[in-house]
């Protein structure tokens, strides 16, 4: 009976020692995933800096300006030529209505106000009760 007992605590220790020697390699192999996941970070923050370096040079107002002035012929714009809006000149009526859809809308703020259909919605939502 004791030998069985001793053979039983050897077996338990040996899967004990199967166990933690498993989870000895798991985290160590976390820890070296981990590890190059941090370097990949890294080496990507590194490009993100390096391309906003290189939109912030691209984008500089003097170099857009020289790009047009060379390969398309513009012309710096005049400080004489910028305003202020209040000098724009209103907006004339249109003749024809270009949005159709607005004409639809309006005619359904003219729709009659003894549409059950409508009467009912509006009692659904609230909107028909008087306080």
């Amino acid at each position: 009976m004791l030998r069985i007992l001793h053979l039983l605590a050897v077996l338990c220790l040996v899967g004990a020692a199967v166990v933690v020697y498993k989870v000895k390699y798991e985290s160590t192999y976390e820890a070296q995933r981990t590890v190059k996941l941090r370097a990949e970070i890294r080496a990507e923050r590194e490009k993100i800096n390096a391309l906003r370096a290189e939109w912030t040079r691209l984008a500089t107002p003097a170099r857009i300006q020289d790009l047009a002035t060379r390969h398309l012929g513009m012309k710096p714009l005049s400080i004489a030529r910028i305003d202020d809006l209040n000098n724009l000149p209103a907006k004339p009526p249109s003749l024809t209505s270009d949005d159709p859809i607005g004409e639809i809308i309006e005619t359904f703020e003219e729709a009659p106000a003894n549409d059950p259909l409508g009467k009912f919605l509006r009692d659904l939502n609230g909107e028909g009760r008087k306080p």
